[in-house]
């Protein structure tokens, strides 16, 4: 009956999976999911000679297990080595089968990691950027501080234009002569009245004092966490076991910091592997390193860098440490300096921007 070619072969034979399904119609030339109405006679016989390949490999036991673009195979097909240039054959199974499923594993556990970091710093930054919110509608009522004190020394010096009950009452500015509205309560009397409008800008002169440190707190820590969420930003799928590498280093980092809880207390027992930076060439050929979260910014930028090496990093926007290698007595050319700034401005947030330059 007409159909999926791929689909018919599955229902009609057995013995075959989908994986070499797929292997042996496109190492045809044919689609997966082309109807068998659309086969031609001299594409059934090049499937049959690829049905006869598979048949004689499971009978020798010879299979020529390799990489593929997307996942492994066991079989190499005759033409392969000169059509295929995504074939990478093994010398056995065994190391692919490692590879693969350790990659399906960190690929797991990545993407949960991932998840757990991201939720837990938006759930921090939002709560600071309240915090700082907050702090700052008080920083702005305190800007009035003066305003109320101004208005007690109009009071005191027009006490003679004050009269019992009144609930406010309008004086000439000592400056500018422009009329100032000033609220009163009517059970004080204008020497009260001062004496409150004095208290009040003390209370909001020590309230400034107060909040101005806190607020420099907050926005550190704010800073710190969008650091980090840059480093989570670049790292938005997992393709090498560096990656996992590097956001276990972001999760510990964080468990330090008391962001994440260690109910097992794995980063006590966690030894911290082999930091494994982004490395570059410049088209003058100096090695560029990149930092992939902030213990690696720091390594890179106070251990690992020279003298002679030069250190980018973006202006006033959260984003990696990057590094351009110098020999003694190199000088880097115009097109080196502008390619790792390039760079620079790439792995941070600037990269988010509508306006990346």
């Amino acid at each position: 009956m007409p159909g999926p070619l791929k689909r018919n072969l599955l229902k009609n034979y057995r013995g075959l999976s989908s994986a070499l399904v797929n292997s042996m119609v496109q190492a045809t030339g044919l689609e997966p999911d082309q109807s068998t109405e659309s086969v031609k006679a001299e594409d059934w016989q090049r499937l049959f000679q690829r049905w006869q390949e598979w048949l004689h490999a499971l009978e020798r036991e010879q299979f020529q297990p390799g990489w593929l673009g997307q996942g492994y195979t066991v079989m190499s097909w005759s033409d392969w080595q000169t059509q295929r240039p995504d074939w990478k054959p093994e010398k056995s199974i065994h190391p692919i089968l490692n590879r693969y499923y350790t990659d399906q594993l960190n690929r797991q556990e990545f993407g949960q990691l991932r998840h757990q970091i991201t939720q837990k710093l938006s759930h921090h930054l939002k709560k600071l950027t309240a915090k700082a919110a907050d702090f700052q509608a008080r920083l702005q009522q305190s800007d009035r501080a003066d305003q109320y004190r101004e208005q007690a020394d109009l009071l005191m010096a027009y006490l003679h234009e004050w009269q019992p009950g009144m609930t406010q009452i309008t004086l000439a500015d000592f400056v500018t002569g422009d009329p100032i509205r000033i609220p009163l309560e009517p059970e004080k009397n204008a020497v009260q009245n001062a004496q409150a409008l004095y208290k009040r800008h003390q209370k909001l002169k020590r309230s400034r004092a107060a909040i101005e440190p806190l607020l420099a707190e907050v926005q550190a820590e704010m800073d710190y966490l969008e650091q980090v969420d840059v480093a989570i930003a670049q790292l938005d799928e997992y393709r090498t076991p560096a990656d996992l590498a590097s956001l276990i280093e972001i999760r510990d980092e964080l468990i330090q910091q008391g962001y994440l809880d260690d109910p097992d207390q794995r980063y006590r027992n966690h030894s911290n592997p082999e930091t494994q930076y982004l490395r570059y060439r410049s088209p003058s050929g100096y090695e560029v390193l990149i930092g992939r979260n902030n213990r690696q910014n720091d390594l890179l930028t106070f251990r690992l860098a020279s003298d002679y090496d030069l250190w980018f990093h973006t202006q006033e926007i959260p984003g990696s440490h990057v590094l351009l290698r110098l020999e003694p007595g190199a000088a880097a050319e115009e097109v080196d300096l502008q390619f790792t700034a390039d760079l620079a401005a790439y792995y941070s947030r600037a990269r988010q921007s509508d306006h990346p330059e």
